[in-house]
């Protein structure tokens, strides 16, 4: 009975896994290859090229700066009609090229092509030889993340001599890995999960008369990120989907460790390492996680190396590090607040709509627009602010002219004997775009009355007449002064008059 209890509970757990497996298979997003459903136009030449795929094109190379153009179609529906395109290259002393993130986001043009351009910076010690680049094409469906890889073959000639054409390891003589090329052009084109090792490690004939057998360095590339074609949201967690993949098609890899390796604090992994004991020729490494963006995360790509440490069969130990970009976007939070506008309005008045644009959030707002409509309300302008950055706010005002009801958009009487004046209501909106060009509005309501305009009476109360008086003051001082000379010379006759009396009784 204790045997077949362990029994059951075995199959109980390998049901269990399973059924998680035939989950996680069903319900996680892994990007999907689709051969032939991206490919790239080698008939037609473009801006900035001198010559289509189909007639031998060569980026141009300017002060040690090459600027590649590549023409992409899409054979399926491509959600927001943007393409996801990176190019790498092989690293090393040789290699001509300056590491750099040269992955961009490729709006569809109006003739249906996705037309890539990037300015590669090269070395000035650069030698002359031919160099292979790497195109990852990666778009978002309906069914999910499609990619397709790419391999173009460049030219250098200003360079330093002394090297000859060189082809990328396992390649034959005239460049074609597979004999799998562009349509329509001569170029060769990586297909995805292609070797990129030598087939066969073959002997060489030593001056000695003893062979050695030459190994080639095993490549660890990134074969699955699916990532590029989405943004990270802040605040968020995501599930991010990537793999590391030996390239070579004979040669395990031993004992590897992988070291993840990011700079921002503002986004939290899972794991930051990983350790394999070997890893058979043409394996795929999952390294799939759940990752956390904090929510003041700055919207922008941040950098992730993937740093592999390994050996070959021979014990010989390689590093190779490669660089991943991961999408951080910050939603977009903006208000209009404060928005003031009078409760009635007269006729052929003009009065100010005034308000505050607020960036409440953590990204920029671009191109923010604030306009006004309304039935018998005609503002002189549209405000336009330009790209306001985070935590700001600015005042705006609109001048608005009040007309009457029946007046139209443009000013002109829709029927004779309506209504001219009563309640009307007035649209505010408010737009502004986000990072990728599209663009979001909000609206809110003003209420008002236009009002008959009122004829108002000047009444002037007229001032009574100032005259001129000063002739009757000039008299009445003339009168006072009389009057005061009457009365001394009265009192000095009384006095002489009394003198006179008081001499004739003396005598």
């Amino acid at each position: 009975m204790k045997n077949k209890k362990i029994k059951l509970d075995g199959i109980c757990k390998c049901f269990c896994l399973l059924l998680g497996m035939l989950c996680l298979f069903f319900f996680l997003p892994i990007p999907a290859r689709a051969e032939g459903m991206i490919v790239i136009d080698a008939n037609k030449k473009y801006e900035g090229m001198e010559a289509s795929f189909a007639q031998g094109y060569e980026p141009a190379i300017q002060k040690n700066t090459m600027t590649l153009v590549v023409p992409f179609l899409a054979r399926m529906d491509v959600k927001n009609h943007r393409l996801q395109v990176g190019v790498s290259f092989e690293k090393g002393e040789t290699s001509p090229f300056y590491y750099k993130n040269y992955q961009k986001s490729i709006r569809e043009s109006e003739d249906g092509v996705y037309l890539y351009r990037c300015r590669l910076k090269l070395k000035k010690n650069r030698m002359n030889g031919q160099y292979p680049l790497h195109l990852l094409v990666q778009a978002q469906t309906a069914e999910g993340i499609v990619q397709q890889e790419f391999t173009i073959y460049v030219e250098i000639s200003d360079g330093q001599p002394g090297q000859e054409p060189t082809q990328e390891e396992g390649s034959s003589g005239d460049g074609d890995e597979d004999g799998s090329k562009v349509p329509g052009s001569d170029l060769p084109v990586s297909e995805p999960g292609q070797d990129m090792d030598p087939p066969v490690s073959e002997p060489v004939q030593e001056p000695s008369g003893q062979q050695e057998e030459i190994s080639h360095q095993p490549r660890l590339m990134i074969a699955q990120n699916s990532l590029p074609g989405m943004a990270l949201q802040a605040g968020e967690s995501s599930l991010w989907v990537v793999a590391a993949k030996n390239c070579s098609s004979r040669q395990a890899i031993e004992n590897l460790k992988v070291t993840l390796l990011c700079e921002s604090k503002d986004i939290s992994f899972e794991k930051t390492s990983w350790y394999f004991a070997q890893a058979a020729a043409g394996q795929s490494l999952d390294l799939s996680q759940n990752i956390t963006v904090s929510r003041k995360a700055a919207a922008e790509a941040v950098a992730v190396q993937l740093q592999f440490d390994y050996e070959d069969r021979k014990g010989t130990s390689y590093n190779v590090t490669e660089s991943v970009s991961l999408p951080v976007r910050q939603t977009q939070q903006a208000e209009l607040a404060g928005l003031s506008f009078p409760e009635s309005v007269y006729e052929s008045d003009t009065n100010s709509l005034t308000f505050q644009v607020q960036n409440t959030g953590l990204a920029i707002l671009y191109n923010v627009k604030v306009r006004f409509e309304g039935k018998g309300l005609f503002p002189e302008k549209e405000l336009f602010l330009g790209n306001m950055e985070a935590g700001i706010s600015l005042d705006g005002e609109i001048p608005i002219f009040a007309g009457t009801l029946d007046m139209d958009a443009d000013g002109n009487i829709l029927e004779e004997g309506g209504e001219k004046h009563g309640d009307t209501v007035g649209t505010v909106i408010f737009s502004y775009e986000d990072e990728q060009g599209e663009v979001i509005e909000q609206t809110q309501k003003v209420h008002t009355a236009i009002k008959k305009p009122q004829v108002v009476e000047l009444k002037v109360e007229k001032e009574p007449e100032k005259t001129n008086q000063w002739w009757i003051t000039t008299a009445v001082l003339i009168l006072a002064v009389m009057a005061l000379a009457i009365i001394w010379l009265y009192l000095r006759m009384k006095h002489y008059q009394r003198m006179g009396m008081a001499h004739g009784r003396e005598r």
